[in-house]
């Protein structure tokens, strides 16, 4: 069993194509089929059942999967520590990120690395599903750090490394009842319609735990188009001031700490973090905190 073809098998799985695997990883498509058959033959069973399209993994091909990361995930920690005993430091990091990071300039982070680690690759992946789909994602491997907001208990075999905190603003038009306020309490929330991200989000856990779920709730996933609606005068809704952007809205303080957005840095407690990755948390954490104000704590 060779290690190429295992990265070729799980790049099989992650596209469901042998084609899409094969111009993922620049070789023909003759050349993945062999592969996949070299390691069918080795393991004396199918591994994905070609009658259907996208082709579909078996159930011996997802017992070999899950094996097969853990073998990846050995071998890329053992090249990082043999490079890492001459000083050097590379690899490939898969960042996931929420579509904000409150105070923390990810574009800061990501230069610092470049500049401090030049062989160090890091891949930034943003989902619309929010910090849970991004804590799933460290769960099966695909990513190696997670930015998550998520005001929930971290599944097992996640652990969470806090980066920053931001107060949740109230963010309206400014012909909104509320906008002359200097100060929002929750009573004042109490019989305001609130705009929702999705569930999922940190800020949607955080607002339906202190406010509580609402089933008909406006869901937007996207913080660009949350600030045209409520500059449309479509709603109002509580989000981090820093991931308010453009002009034509309210951002008025919030007297509830209860409602505060924290950022963390997920990764998995099942798995050593490579010494790229350990570098990349470094620098998520001394930016964090050359990001630290007195708004946050």
């Amino acid at each position: 069993m060779q290690i190429r073809d295992l990265e070729y098998f799980l790049t099989c799985c992650e596209t469901g194509s042998f084609t899409a695997a094969a111009r993922k990883m620049h070789i023909v498509q003759s050349a993945m089929s062999s592969a996949i058959a070299r390691l069918e033959r080795d393991l004396g069973t199918a591994l994905f059942d070609r009658s259907v399209t996208p082709v579909a993994i078996t159930e011996h091909g997802a017992a070999l999967r899950t094996a097969a990361q853990r073998v990846l995930d050995a071998v890329r920690t053992a090249r990082d520590e043999v490079h890492a005993v001459s000083g050097r430091v590379r690899g490939t990091v898969v960042l996931g990120s929420t579509f904000s990071t409150g105070p923390l300039d990810l574009a800061v982070v990501l230069t610092d690395m470049r500049s401090r680690h030049p062989e160090v690759v890091v891949q930034l992946r943003q989902s619309s599903a929010g910090s849970a789909g991004n804590l799933r994602a460290v769960l099966d491997g695909s990513l190696d750090i997670a930015l998550t907001a998520s005001g929930k208990r971290p599944p097992d075999g996640i652990v969470l490394r806090p980066l920053t905190d931001e107060p949740l603003a109230f963010v309206c038009r400014a012909d909104h009842p509320l906008a002359e306020r200097a100060l929002i309490t929750l009573p004042d929330l109490s019989a305001v319609p609130i705009l929702r991200f999705p569930p999922g989000w940190g800020m949607r856990d955080t607002v339906d735990r202190v406010l509580g779920p609402v089933d008909s709730a406006t869901e937007i996933a996207d913080h660009a188009l949350m600030v045209k609606l409520i500059r449309a005068g479509f709603g109002a809704t509580l989000m981090p001031a820093s991931a308010v952007t453009g002009d034509g809205v309210c951002v008025i303080p919030l007297d509830a700490p209860e409602l505060t957005w924290h950022l963390s840095a997920a990764v998995s407690a099942r798995r050593r973090p490579t010494a790229a990755t350990e570098a990349l948390l470094e620098a998520l954490t001394a930016a964090a905190n050359d990001a630290a104000s007195p708004c946050c704590t």
